[in-house]
């Protein structure tokens, strides 16, 4: 091992916080498809860690592994030290215990040439995934997570290496925005997958995972943003404080944290100055919206295992955003699926389909005859071939994990007839660049809140095909609302996994709007045209009994009390009025 000359190509870098998982990940990256002398793993102990004494013997497949000299007091210091103790070209931070599948550096390898511009590639992290979002078309990321993350050296170390002063994720933001900083990329490799055997296997929240929300804001406000925002980060951090989440022993963790964010605060403040033109390209990147996060849960790995889905694709002359609709589809975790793009009207898209998307599973079904958007949607769920169907407009996005996740959740509860997702909306401009993107997750889905709007956006649900054989499918006739009348009888006939409420609360899909004033007013009077039709349907009129209106009664008011608890209950009511 140590004093081997060869040339390596990739330093792994790992933080030892103590032996459990040490071996697991050895065994792994010796299983790699790669030539071992090109791998180099380098072991830097945080405080406290402790490796076992035959470390040097379960390392002895490896071409090279070196062991740092003293501990570190954070993460970001560990990979540091780590990073610069290396000189391979491409620097792999890898948590403790994280189990690298043998494709891992030859996928690697293929996503750094073709993407030449990108400085950073994240692995999908199971069998939880982190919960920040990315573009669902070029899988391009605002932020990485460091717990598995492949930089090339030379941007690393452009860009100042890991702060040693950071610790947990706020290593991986404030990494992110010194490498974007630069004008490089980050991107997702929703098909390479890393299984992580540390933390927190049910995709709940801990005690750490909420300390740190609240405690690296006010590390990167004070490196990067205005004191009045500093000012603003630790009353937040103050107010949750004194009405903390319910954790054992949270105030004293949370305290703690306040009182040592004391000094690093100060540390942090200072580096603008003695980096002053890196801290002004960062700051614009800092000071954009945080996207919203996608939550967390665990993903069953079906792969091609699991039963067929049919995807009903609706389309109207419009190839170009019909492209970026499929792109998101390349990227999907679950490989049983069929594609129907079924194109009301002439056949504009079929060229295109031919040329650039030979590789999907793509039916393409169009006669050339105006049908409607319902009737469309219909014929294409008639000539399905799978168990499973959902829909995926053409200008809507599958995040990589939707069909997989949701796939893998109905197929555990065979009793039931469909599963509700969640989703993203979307706000475009009018010159189709996004303005925001906000969550559409509701806490109640049940027959009573159906009956008043619609909570189900039409990408977001998985249903067996069975329903739409025995209750029909979209309502023909209308121009909107026409899958609002479905999800209503099949909530009523289907059995379902939780009876008023989503069965997936991360989010696997995103749903456009127009963010514009005047597309807004012309797509509700789209909608107003079809409300007298689809409100006299005499199929859809359900019976509501009074303990459905006793469950919504209950259920406002304990949100109503959970909203006067965060001191959020006048803000909405105000809100509410300006409806």
């Amino acid at each position: 091992m140590e004093g081997n000359t060869a040339v390596r190509q990739y330093d792994i870098v790992m933080a030892v916080s103590g032996p459990a998982g040490l071996e697991d990940s050895v065994a792994a990256l010796m299983a790699v498809e790669l030539p071992q002398e090109q791998l180099r793993l380098i072991l830097c102990p945080l405080k406290g860690g402790q490796l076992p004494p035959n470390w040097r013997e379960l390392c002895a497949g490896l071409g090279e592994a070196i062991l740092l000299e003293g501990s570190a007091a954070t993460l970001g210091a560990a990979l540091c030290r780590g990073s610069q103790a290396g000189d391979a070209p491409m620097v792999v931070f890898l948590e403790q215990g994280a189990i690298v599948p043998p494709c891992f550096f030859r996928v690697l390898e293929q996503a750094a040439r073709q993407e030449g511009q990108t400085a950073a590639f994240e692995p999908r992290l199971l069998p939880v995934e982190s919960g920040h979002p990315m573009d669902p078309v070029t899988m391009e990321l605002a932020q990485a997570d460091c717990r598995v993350l492949a930089v090339r050296r030379a941007v690393l170390e452009a860009a100042g290496g890991p702060d040693p002063r950071l610790d947990g994720p706020c290593v991986g933001r404030d990494l992110s925005l010194r490498l974007r900083a630069q004008g490089w990329k980050l991107r997702y490799l929703p098909q390479l997958g890393v299984t992580l055997t540390k933390g927190e296997a049910a995709g709940l929240e801990s005690l750490e995972d909420y300390a740190a929300s609240l405690y690296d804001p006010l590390l990167l406000w004070a490196k990067y943003g205005s004191l009045g925002g500093l000012y603003r980060a630790k009353a937040q951090y103050l107010a949750q404080l004194r009405h903390p989440r319910h954790f054992p022993g949270v105030r004293r963790v949370l305290a703690q944290s306040y009182l040592r964010s004391l000094g690093a605060c100060w540390a942090l403040f200072l580096w603008r100055f003695s980096h002053g033109e890196q801290a002004r390209r960062c700051r614009p990147l800092f000071l954009e919206p945080v996207l919203p996060d996608r939550g967390r849960c665990p993903c069953p790995a079906l792969g091609r295992e699991g039963p067929l889905i049919s995807v009903i694709l609706r389309t109207c002359g419009r190839p170009q955003t019909l492209a970026r609709t499929l792109e998101s589809l390349r990227h999907q975790t679950y490989g049983n699926f069929e594609l129907l793009v079924a194109e009301d009207g002439p056949p504009q898209a079929q060229p295109m389909l031919e040329e650039q998307f030979s590789d999907l599973p793509i039916r393409y079904l169009n006669d050339g005859v105006r049908h409607g958007r319902a009737a469309n949607g219909n014929r294409a769920l008639e000539a399905a071939r799978g168990q499973l169907c959902c829909f995926l407009d053409d200008d809507d996005f599958f995040y990589p994990d939707h069909l997989e996740l949701l796939a893998g959740v109905l197929t555990a509860h065979p009793e039931a007839d469909l599963v509700l997702g969640s989703s993203m909306a979307l706000f475009l401009r009018e010159d189709g660049t996004p303005q925001e993107l906000r969550p559409m997750v509701f806490d109640r889905i049940d027959r009573f809140n159906m009956c008043q709007e619609c909570r189900i956006p039409i990408q977001s649900a998985l249903f067996r095909r069975s329903l739409f054989q025995q209750w029909g499918g979209l309502i023909e006739g209308l121009d909107a609302h026409e899958d609002w009348g479905m999800w209503l009888k099949y909530l009523e006939h289907g059995r379902r996994i939780h009876a008023d409420g989503p069965d997936v609360r991360r989010i696997t899909s995103v749903f456009t709007q127009p963010a514009g004033l005047q597309q807004a007013q012309a797509r509700m009077l789209e909608y107003s045209r079809s409300d007298q039709a689809f409100y006299g349907n005499s199929q859809l009129r359900f019976d509501v009994t009074l303990a459905d209106m006793r469950r919504y009664y209950d259920g406002m008011i304990a949100d109503l009390r959970c909203l006067e608890e965060k001191g959020l209950l006048h803000q909405f009511l105000e809100e509410q009025a300006r409806r």
